[in-house]
């Protein structure tokens, strides 16, 4: 079964400021099929999407900063030990049988600061 491009729907997302790989990954649909569609419908919107782009990353930034602000990823992954697993190069990664999910603000990874590079 094919999915039906709603243009609508992709035009409130493109204006909202995501790209077309999240575009289709919320609509589930190609990306080539989305950055096509945006190419030929809206091409005349692209300073408002670069604009609503823009305020969405800072207002991500911002969260980010604010969620890293009381406690640091180091500090959170001693604390939530249990959660990760440490690969063969050091670096400590989220165990995804013990977490399958956690939140967008977990650490997914905390790199061996004195890994030896060969």
């Amino acid at each position: 079964m094919r999915a039906v491009l709603n243009k609508e729907e992709v035009k409130i997302l493109y204006l909202d400021g995501l790209t077309a790989p999240e575009i289709a990954r919320k609509l589930n649909i190609k990306k080539d099929t989305v950055e096509k569609c945006i190419q030929r419908n809206f091409s005349n919107l692209k300073c408002e999407h670069r604009v609503a782009l823009t305020c969405r990353r800072e207002v991500v930034k911002a969260v980010n900063y604010e969620a890293n602000k009381y406690i640091g990823d180091s500090a959170f992954v001693k604390k939530n030990r249990s959660i990760y697993k440490t690969n063969p190069d050091g670096d400590i990664v989220i165990n995804k049988e013990v977490a399958p999910v956690v939140t967008w603000d977990t650490p997914r990874r905390l790199a061996n600061e004195n890994k030896v590079k060969f």
